[in-house]
């Protein structure tokens, strides 16, 4: 008895799709490149990978966890990004003036500008470097007239968000200043005010008195970390580590107390502050020594008790971590990514008398793992005037039709910005907030 193979039916359309969506959705997030490549290989690839429910079965299935895409540098706009991968952003839309990045969180990057004929027109730019566009912040009235040391902060205004997409939603930023009164001693202070994007407003700003200070009252080089609906600030009185804390929830500034001594005596060597996000209320001040390499970790954890206290110091010798093997090598902490234990660090060494330094290279540290390795940067860290700060930017990039048309055309292979959001974006610019208000801008900004 002959046995006939059974007729071969083709897959049907749609578990062809299902096979492919199976495969794009497996694409790692840390390399961008490859979601362009396959957007070019046909049109259906394309029109996939660009639709909203894959992007967001794509970011549920790599558990809503944004890659780092590379750094903002806190120096003047010539070249502030650098890339730890393909990804490059785009350029501020219609902002031409002399600008720094000052802070990046949530998908955006805060930029503090001025006029290049008048620096005393100052104001802030809320920028999504995926699609270049921006949003022009007035500074508050009484910023203007008095500037002694200030730090800022971008954030997401929505409570409860996941912080995976919502660069085109309602955001605050704040703006806190420490007040001197006499340069060299004497009486010193806080305030915070806060930016709404809902209401195009700066809120009321809240105080808090620091007392006397004998000589010295300012921020260190890095300083900022939100963590447990609070923005908390590192601040340096007569050389001792300080932190003021920012309920966004009530906004009450109030000074954390340290209970113990970190002498803070170089304005670039500055501590940091670190707070894991699955360690409940426990919160880490990170300090290493220039020339030694060796890292102090203090941690501030709450007791049965619900008493917090600090504890005594750990200290990580950086060099078993990392590959900085000469004589000279110096270390220093130029930023961290919030919510983890994790911190970066660039080692230099002096090149000639004159005391010019080279880069070694930059190192992500994890502190709790005690694992390290060498970041693979789109160039090194300036060390003109000093070490800069370093801003990672986290989000998930997925390309757009209409780019990868052009890309089609053109050959070009950097990933870009997305289609939805260059339509749906946080207002674009907005220079008539920037001739408002008299509750809370200055005319002459």
């Amino acid at each position: 008895m002959l046995h006939t193979m059974p007729p071969h039916h083709a897959p049907e359309l749609k578990d062809v799709e299902e096979l492919v969506e199976a495969i794009l959705i497996r694409l790692p997030p840390d390399e961008p490149e490859s979601l362009v490549r396959a957007s070019l290989v046909c049109k259906p690839w394309c029109r996939l990978l660009s639709d909203h429910g894959f992007r967001s079965r794509y970011r549920a299935f790599h558990k809503n966890t944004a890659p780092m895409l590379g750094f903002f540098e806190s120096r003047f706009r010539d070249a502030p990004f650098i890339s730890t991968t393909k990804f490059r952003p785009r350029d501020p839309i219609h902002c031409y003036d002399h600008s720094r990045v000052v802070d990046c969180r949530h998908g955006r990057a805060l930029l503090s500008c001025y006029l290049y004929k008048d620096k005393r027109k100052r104001y802030l730019v809320v920028w999504d470097p995926m699609t270049g566009n921006v949003r022009k912040l007035p500074l508050p009235r009484a910023h203007c007239a008095q500037i002694d040391w200030t730090a800022y902060a971008v954030l997401c205004a929505v409570d409860g968000c996941n912080h995976v997409s919502c660069h085109l939603g309602p955001f605050f930023v704040v703006l806190f200043t420490l007040l001197v009164q006499h340069e060299g001693g004497g009486g010193g202070g806080a305030t915070a005010t806060v930016y709404s994007s809902e209401t195009s407003t700066w809120s009321s700003p809240s105080y808090l008195d620091l007392g006397f200070f004998e000589d010295e009252l300012y921020l260190p080089r890095i300083t900022t970390l939100l963590t447990g609906g609070a923005l908390h600030f590192l601040f340096v009185r007569d050389a001792l580590a300080g932190i003021v804390k920012y309920d966004l929830g009530t906004s009450c500034l109030s000074e954390v107390v340290l209970q113990l001594e970190i002498v803070v005596d170089d304005y670039n060597r500055s501590p940091i502050l670190i707070a894991p996000e699955e360690d409940d209320g426990r919160q880490g001040i990170a300090y290493p020594d220039e020339y030694s390499l060796d890292l102090s970790l203090w941690w501030r954890e709450v007791g049965p008790d619900l008493v917090a206290a600090w504890t005594q110091p750990t200290v990580i010798n950086l060099k078993n971590h990392l590959r900085a093997d000469r004589p000279k090598a110096l270390g220093w902490v130029v930023g961290s990514i919030e919510g983890t234990a994790t911190i970066f660090v660039t080692t230099t060494t002096t090149i000639n008398w004159k005391g010019d330094k080279a880069n070694l290279g930059t190192y992500k540290v994890d502190l709790k793992l005690l694992s390290s390795g060498k970041l693979n940067l789109s160039r090194e860290l300036s060390l003109f005037l000093g070490v800069n700060t370093l801003f990672p930017y986290f989000r998930f990039y997925t390309p757009p039709v209409a780019q990868i048309e052009k890309f089609g055309d053109s050959g070009e292979s950097e990933t870009g910005s997305s289609d939805e959001e260059m339509e749906d974006s946080e207002g674009g610019t907005s220079d008539e907030e920037m001739e408002e208000s008299e509750d809370g801008s200055s005319d002459d900004q």
